[in-house]
């Protein structure tokens, strides 16, 4: 974020379509309770919430993908990506999933000690990477 802000003198930026897959084939029980995709959003959310606040980057607007499972050009129905979990064969059957409730309560600024959410979450890694995310 300091490139951009340094590189093009502090431009709006906007995040879009920024999300994290999981199997579509898991059950809903699994499916709701996506803890790994909380750990991803906690991740971004909390650095550019830290590079606003400490290094005055112009970040003006963040899009989560996406609000609700849907089909996925390339891989179709075997991931999902939503905040929201739907069933494929009753399309008005959704639950919001954990994410969506974490993804609420941090935009509302209701999450659990707010301030001192650490964006390096333990839980979340790269696959043959030493590299915490939050650093890449």
């Amino acid at each position: 974020m300091d490139y951009f802000k340094n590189k093009y003198n502090n431009p709006l930026i906007y995040i879009t379509e920024n999300g994290f897959s999981t199997p579509g084939e898991e059950t809903r029980c699994k499916a709701v309770a996506d803890s790994k995709r909380i750990d991803y959003l906690c991740s971004h959310l909390c650095f550019l919430r830290k590079v606003i606040k400490e290094k005055g980057v112009n970040i003006k607007g963040y899009f989560a993908w996406a609000l609700g499972d849907n089909y996925e050009f390339c891989k179709g129905f075997t991931v999902r990506f939503g905040l929201s979990y739907v069933n494929w064969t009753n399309l008005d059957d959704r639950n919001l999933k954990e994410s969506g409730k974490w993804y609420q309560s941090f935009i509302n600024g209701t999450t659990k000690n707010p301030a001192k959410q650490d964006f390096r979450r333990p839980n979340l890694s790269l696959r043959n990477q030493k590299k915490n995310l939050a650093d890449a």
